[in-house]
């Protein structure tokens, strides 16, 4: 990290703002990707990329990550914002879902279809049938549940009715904090302990940057 915090000097920025930056690309990246995918499916029946478990675990990961990430960045300065984000974190996470979901449904129809003997027969000469049925499934799936998230978001997160638990809750999370250490303490630094947590029995110390804090000089000038 030592590298990656020099670099991120140059571009005056922080761990936090950068990797939330970084991580919202390749999420509009998979959106996108993904939405093109379904369009395919929807007019063809058959998609040209199906992503694995493995690939859609990763991509699921990047809008979970830029939004544990986003809170403390600098990009979140209000909890409109914050709000704001969840929206549209929430939306892109939706679409990979439902992407994976009509995509391996989609497989795995293909895979019953040409399991079964004579399927050469089956596909040509009801290849229209099999095509509008694929086709059918692929847009119905999104069109009966997008709504479903719409009215959650609406009804749930921002309804107006005070006090709202769930939007305070939302506010209050202070998210994946990955920023550098200020070096105020470590193994080379300079810390007194003053007592013992009762409690716990850890030792609770004062930090080399304010040992001097509650130092008291009395005397004349000059003396020590």
């Amino acid at each position: 990290m030592r590298f990656i915090d020099k670099f991120l000097k140059v571009l005056k920025t922080d761990r936090n703002t950068f990797f939330t930056y970084v991580l919202t690309l390749f999420t509009a990246y998979v959106v996108i990707d993904r939405v093109s995918e379904m369009l395919i499916l929807f007019f063809t029946g058959m998609s040209v990329s199906y992503w694995g478990p493995i690939k859609y675990t990763l991509a699921m990961a990047c809008p979970i990550f830029a939004f544990t990430l986003s809170y403390p960045s600098k990009f979140c300065k209000s909890d409109n914002t914050k709000i704001s984000f969840l929206y549209t974190y929430c939306i892109c996470l939706y679409i990979i879902g439902i992407s994976a979901v009509v995509q391996w449904l989609n497989h795995i129809a293909w895979i019953a279809i040409l399991s079964l003997p004579n399927y050469e027969i089956i596909i040509t000469e009801f290849s229209d049938l099999i095509r509008n049925a694929f086709t059918a499934v692929s847009i119905y799936i999104p069109l009966t549940t997008f709504y479903k998230l719409i009215l959650w978001l609406n009804k749930t997160v921002n309804d107006p009715i005070f006090p709202n638990n769930f939007q305070e809750s939302i506010c209050d999370f202070q998210g994946l904090d990955i920023s550098a250490p200020d070096g105020t303490t470590g193994p080379l630094s300079l810390e007194i302990e003053i007592c013992k947590d009762r409690g716990s029995g850890k030792s609770v110390k004062l930090i080399e940057a304010r040992r001097f804090q509650p130092t008291l000089i009395i005397g004349p000038s000059g003396t020590r």
